[in-house]
């Protein structure tokens, strides 16, 4: 059984600069796992402590720095990492990002039975690569899957949790799951397995590898711009209470009526 998964780098949000272009300065910020891919990779984990000869697969489309996530993939008991890598990707939008990652899923992991993603990512929070990586792969799809029941190389049966409602599927493979609920079982990676992990060697494809034009990708291929972008400032007006904690509010309450 053949799993995909896609990892991203994210940088802490605590931590944010920006280029001119109004993209991230990913070069100049601290980067970790994006928190859903992590969740993403332990479900699929969890499928292959099930079965024999179950392969997953990391890939991860990111500047050299992105090598971090995927040696960490691996020590957690990834098979095998995928790193697509190219100045020309840099700035690309969802869309874009969603092309680069489905060729080179077709290319490099043409028979794969699952793709599990993260629902969404924190750099981002906009949720359509997984949808647009489905279609491009020409695959069905469950979005916000909040855990995986069952999964073989025929079908896997999930749910899916909607506001107050949660939807239980019966899906075939091939297909695509994006997870929005942490796995019971998560392993926390050891020193033997990290010093595995650096024994095993990372792929790496570029642009000419993928056979895209530099128009088709980055900035130059991303029909999305981005105007503006800042970190918000909020402000709150506060008032510290000392005594009469009780009537202070019940004033307040009768006031606001």
């Amino acid at each position: 059984m053949e799993i995909v998964v896609c990892v991203k780098q994210v940088p802490d949000v605590d931590d944010i600069k920006w280029t001119k272009e109004n993209n991230l300065d990913r070069s100049q910020m601290l980067s970790k796992i994006n928190p859903h891919d992590e969740w993403a990779l332990d479900w699929a984990l969890n499928i292959k402590s099930k079965f024999k000869d179950v392969n997953v697969n990391v890939i991860s489309m990111g500047p050299s720095q992105a090598k971090d996530t995927l040696n960490y993939c691996l020590a957690k008991g990834a098979t095998r990492a995928i790193l697509l890598s190219d100045k020309a990707f840099g700035g690309s939008d969802t869309i874009v990002t969603s092309k680069i990652l489905a060729r080179a899923i077709k290319k490099y992991i043409p028979d794969f039975d699952y793709v599990i993603t993260g629902l969404f990512a924190q750099d981002g929070d906009t949720a359509q690569v997984p949808v647009s990586l489905a279609q491009l792969l020409d695959v069905i799809d469950v979005i916000g899957v909040n855990e995986i029941h069952n999964a073989d190389k025929n079908c896997a049966i999930v749910s899916q949790k909607l506001a107050d409602v949660i939807n239980i599927f019966e899906i075939s493979t091939p297909c695509l799951l994006a997870v929005r609920e942490k796995c019971n079982n998560s392993y926390i990676a050891r020193i033997e397995d990290y010093v595995r992990a650096q024994n095993t060697p990372i792929e790496e494809y570029n642009i000419t590898d993928l056979g895209f034009e530099k128009n088709e990708v980055g900035v130059l291929g991303s029909p999305t711009t981005v105007y503006k972008a800042f970190r918000p400032q909020i402000n709150k007006n506060t008032q510290e209470i000392k005594d009469d904690l009780a009537r202070v509010v019940l004033d307040f309450i009768v006031k606001a009526k």
